[in-house]
């Protein structure tokens, strides 16, 4: 059975539509995905339409991927089954997604005053009315010849401690969980691997973590097997997916991180939903 957890759409930094990335998923005939955009929920009726006029169409999971802060580093938090209708929630995605244009206007604005020639209306035109990220900004340095491609215009120009790097201006992790559990979504460390948050999780299980991403695109063998051993003694559940945001992406196609058997049914257990009957593929 092939699931894919953590899935990117063009609602955020993704190159594929929501219906695009479920054609993908039926042509590469995986079982289950969840649609994670960053701080945006904007996609999920797209994919959940899509999936509903095919009949080998995969379960869609509605998601969100939400941005936080602890001191110096980011942390990310996934939500699973958050209402994408709630009211509250969607003002506080809107919140997030005003301070992710905000800083996208202080990096345009610090890359001007360096001299290259870009503008604000060039990274919106290619964000189409998405949530706007660093990597809307490095698309259009790849295509003003600046950078090779996004990965270089991050190790050169955007990434942390680079000259054009800016902090995120959003919330505490703990209130990220605190987000997705009102919105009745499952909270969900997303690649602690990556960002660098172990530190954290006891904290954030103590006000409704529920699970740690182990099986992650950047995780290691040995990393995916300290998480998912982490997560078993701290009585969570374990996610993973490839972090999809574009088919040539160097994190990889879409559902092609091995995520074993039983993660999906652990997920709709402690999310109190039972499992769509499906024939697996």
């Amino acid at each position: 059975m092939r699931i894919d957890l953590h899935v990117h759409t063009t609602a955020s930094d993704g190159t594929l539509t929501p219906s695009e990335v479920v054609a993908a998923a039926i042509d590469k005939r995986v079982h289950a995905i969840a649609i994670t955009d960053h701080d945006s929920v904007q996609g999920v009726a797209e994919a959940l339409a899509a999936a509903t006029s095919h009949p080998e169409a995969p379960i869609v999971i509605p998601g969100v991927e939400l941005s936080s802060v602890h001191g110096d580093s980011d942390v990310h938090i996934l939500g699973y089954f958050v209402d994408h209708t709630d009211e509250r929630f969607l003002e506080h995605l809107r919140d997030l997604r005003d301070a992710r244009t905000r800083r996208a206007e202080t990096i345009v604005a610090a890359l001007a005053a360096a001299g290259y020639t870009i503008e604000m209306r060039h990274v919106l035109t290619l964000s189409a009315g998405a949530a706007v990220g660093r990597s809307h900004v490095a698309r259009v340095l790849v295509e003003q010849g600046v950078a090779d491609d996004v990965t270089d215009a991050f190790r050169r120009l955007l990434g942390r401690g680079k000259p054009f790097y800016v902090p995120k201006d959003v919330r505490t992790p703990e209130e990220a969980v605190r987000v997705v559990r009102a919105a009745g979504g499952v909270p969900v460390l997303a690649h602690p691997g990556v960002t660098g948050g172990d530190h954290l999780i006891d904290t954030l299980v103590s006000v409704g973590l529920a699970g740690i991403e182990a099986y992650h695109a950047e995780h290691d063998t040995e990393e995916r097997a300290r998480y998912a051993s982490l997560a078993e003694s701290l009585g969570l559940i374990v996610t993973g997916g490839t972090d999809f945001h574009d088919p040539a992406a160097p994190t990889g196609d879409l559902a092609t991180v091995d995520v074993p058997n039983g993660v999906l049914e652990a997920l709709y257990a402690v999310a109190g939903r039972t499992l769509p009957s499906r024939t697996p593929s």
